[in-house]
């Protein structure tokens, strides 16, 4: 995986010290033997996780290493936890079937004594165990690191694990189902032990879960231990592949595992639930806990205010707990885990799992604040949640509406809830506007808030063109041109064809113009086709992705910004920091910002909800080749640079935005929510709310991925059964009532959904 940093290996340095009494819930079993060069960072790992309720049981199996009995004592010292159970020499695999043995919890964790793990592999699988209860193991993919550097994520299949061992050892296993199919020592050599322990378990019909993130990190480096008498020695392999072949015969039958994310089987025919939880906080520290609710890692505009407020989060002061709902790619985790935990609910959870989950999360770290942020989930669960932790203040972020897709999007959900939420934060004082005005909101508690950008770092001056090898190569033959900047995700609301007739018609008046094109996306295939049907070869240039675009806001003249829907986009604010003019497209807060000393607004003909349109009208595409023609011919071209910079500092830049936001953050831990709720006369009728909205949204998902979608019948039955219970519930039409109160019933007055509620709504009261 492209970027993925192989550096940031979990037990560098030890970092919680949390030391929970009463039965563990999970045993770690390790056998040691010479091991003293890595044992401390696998401690280190272990110590670190989310989840402390474990003992760790280390046989040592007759180690001579000097400095062995110091480096174990010294363990055992350090956390009650921690067990040294010592013997003599019997092998690697007699020593971990004693650690298993000891176990006093019914899950067992296999873990190497020179491996590490990430820091929420514990909670992660025990709850990935707990919600699947007929599932035997779980484990997670694998960093392998140390000597050779690699990515092993692989999918379970039965007949290839026949042929190869798809599993790592490192997993968390049910005890009782080691013991039955005869520990790791049933083999006589110690290798493959792990792979002959799965066909073992495959073969009486037992399956694994495979979570979908990089939890375990594999140590290739053997230089100590059992390992390096292994390495080398032809005669074990060759024995050990004759065994496996022979307990692979023995399987009869095909064995599926479980595998996140899952798409399918959501199954919201039930109400949520509540883990049945009486243990002590997670957090033993004095420090305030914050709970931030995103949909993904990214780096987008919305996603970019999320890394930027936590960036500027005192971690002295407020521990710090994230929760995506969305798949995503792992290397933006990476860039997150820093401020904080982090947990994918796709990677190891069944969507009806979630509230619950969220509930644990929010009574074990004794959340203080949650702050939601473009989540539908979120939105959806804010309700639900509120009712059991009234005293909490529930805030939320939104980036830009979006007609043309859910009614409004983020703004008609925040909307939905508004008597629920302590506060929401806008990008721009045009969305503050528009919901007032379009959705009905009272904005009494919505502060506008601007990204911001660090003007240091986005600084002409600092940046060179050669810092990128891929414009470096190119840009003497374009030196001369008029460049554009096109950047941006290249998907259907950026409007990328649009783009390309814009530059179709500068170029038909002045050839020496080139659009690099920055990004990528579902749509680039699409855009990079038209522009060869346009004839636009000679005239464009495809980069793709960038994780540092500014040389090439230094390389270009001007940015082009034709979206039909957006906030106020990051790169605005980047390239005007970069001196750069921007035309864009008279959409979300982009005017806030952009005037005519800097710049130039245009005004779309295409509406939103045409979106999936793309026969431009050849006076939209006039009217943006007349904005750049202004620009790139224009007199006061280093004048308009110059302003761009200026608007920037005046009020734009990051500082500006964390100073807001770590004002309200601690106003808000200082007090409780503000919003009244009566939790427990309604916390059915939420919960029931929570489905409903989870029916519906699970309709638009499948239209989304080719299934039959909101107007079809896919899960129109479930949900009309669904709203028949509601209905006939008598306590709905008050909870009706209290939702219109609390502002849940104005969500989206052009949402056809939400009218046929209010039409029931008004028969079930006359």
């Amino acid at each position: 995986m492209e970027d993925f940093d192989f550096k940031l290996q979990p037990g560098q340095k030890l970092e919680r010290s949390a030391k929970p009494s009463g039965k563990p819930l999970i045993s770690i079993a390790t056998a040691y033997y010479n091991c003293k060069d890595y044992i401390m960072q696998t401690a280190n790992s272990i110590l670190n996780q989310t989840f402390p309720f474990w003992e760790w049981n280390i046989v040592n199996d007759g180690s001579k290493e000097e400095g062995t009995k110091e480096i174990l004592e010294k363990l055992e010292k350090l956390d009650s936890r921690i067990h040294v159970i010592n013997q003599e020499n019997a092998g690697r695999l007699v020593a971990r079937d004693n650690a298993v043995k000891k176990a006093k919890a019914d899950l067992v964790f296999i873990l190497d004594s020179d491996d590490v793990i990430d820091k929420t592999y514990l909670e992660c699988a025990y709850f990935t165990m707990l919600t699947n209860p007929d599932a035997t193991w779980a484990y997670a993919d694998t960093v392998t690191f140390d000597g050779q550097e690699f990515l092993w994520k692989k999918l379970f299949d039965c007949e290839e694990e026949k042929k190869e061992n798809l599993l790592p050892v490192c997993a968390l296993i049910k005890k009782q189902a080691i013991l039955d199919v005869g520990g790791y020592a049933k083999v006589d050599k110690d290798v493959h032990e792990d792979w002959h322990m799965w066909l073992r378990m495959i073969e009486k019909g037992l399956y694994p879960v495979r979570m979908n993130f990089y939890g375990f990190w594999y140590r290739s480096k053997k230089e100590g231990g059992t390992m390096a008498s292994i390495k080398n020695d032809a005669s074990r392999q060759k024995h050990a592949e004759e065994e496996i072949k022979k307990q692979a015969k023995k399987i009869k039958h095909n064995v599926t595992a479980l595998q996140y994310p899952m798409t399918t089987n959501f199954d919201f025919d039930s109400y949520p639930y509540v883990f049945d939880w009486d243990r002590e906080k997670v957090n033993v520290d004095d420090k305030k806990n914050l709970l931030f609710i995103f949909p993904w890692f990214k780096l987008g505009g919305a996603d970019k205010f999320n890394y930027d407020l936590l960036s500027s989060i005192d971690r002295n002061k407020y521990n710090i707990t994230i929760l995506t709902t969305e798949p995503c790619e792992y290397v933006w985790r990476q860039k997150f885990e820093k401020f904080g935990e982090v947990f994918d609910l796709t990677s190891f959870l069944h969507r009806r799992d979630w509230p619950a989950f969220i509930h644990y999360i929010m009574k074990s770290r004794s959340i203080d604040l949650v702050f939601e942020s473009q989540s539908y989930f979120g939105y959806y669960v804010i309700p639900w949640l509120k009712s059991y932790f009234p005293e909490v203040p529930f805030v939320d972020y939104i980036h830009a509406e979006n007609w043309g897709w859910r009614n409004g999007e983020y703004p008609r959900d925040s909307t939905g809830i508004a008597g629920l939420l302590d506060r929401t934060y806008t990008c721009t004082k045009y969305l503050k506007s528009e919901m007032e005005t379009e959705m009905g909101r009272t904005t009494d508690n919505v502060l506008p808030v601007y990204i911001g950008v660090d003007e240091t770092e986005f600084d002409e001056i600092k940046v060179n063109i050669e810092d990128d090898e891929d414009l470096k190569e190119v840009y003497d033959k374009y030196k001369d041109m008029r460049k554009i900047l096109y950047c941006c995700r290249i998907s259907i609301e950026k409007r990328p064809i649009l783009a390309l007739k814009i530059l179709k018609k500068l170029c038909s008046e002045n050839s020496n113009t080139v659009l690099f094109v920055v990004g990528n996306g579902p749509n680039m295939q699409q855009m990079k086709k038209e522009a060869s049907k346009l004839g636009l070869q000679k005239n464009i240039v495809f980069f793709g992705s960038k994780n540092d675009v500014k040389p090439f806001y230094k390389a270009c003249d001007v940015e082009l910004i034709c979206s039909l829907s957006e906030g106020l986009t990051l790169t605005t604010y980047e390239a005007m920091a970069m001196k750069r003019p921007v035309v864009s497209a008279n959409v979300g807060g982009q005017k806030e910002l952009i005037d005519n000393t800097c710049g130039r607004i245009v005004d779309n003909i295409q509406k939103q909800q045409d979106l999936f349109i793309e026969d431009y009208s050849e006076e939209e595409i006039d009217r943006y080749a007349k904005a750049l023609n202004e620009i790139l011919d224009s007199k006061n071209y280093e004048e308009m640079k110059e302003n761009a910079r200026k608007k920037i500092l005046n009020g734009f830049t990051i500082g500006n935005m964390k100073k807001i936001m770590t004002k309200e953050i601690e106003e808000l831990t200082s007090n409780k929510s503000k919003v009244g709720l009566d939790s427990p006369k309604y916390r059915e009728m939420y919960s029931q709310y929570l489905v409903l909205y989870n029916q519906l949204d699970q309709r638009t998902y499948f239209s989304d991925k080719g299934g039959i979608g909101v107007d079809g019948n896919f899960y129109e039955e479930k949900t009309q059964r669904l709203k028949d219970q509601l209905w006939k519930n008598p306590a709905w039409r008050g909870f009706i009532k209290f939702l219109q109160k609390t502002g849940i019933m104005k969500a989206a007055k052009k949402a056809g959904v939400d009218r046929k509620i209010k039409e029931k709504v008004a028969k079930n009261l006359k």
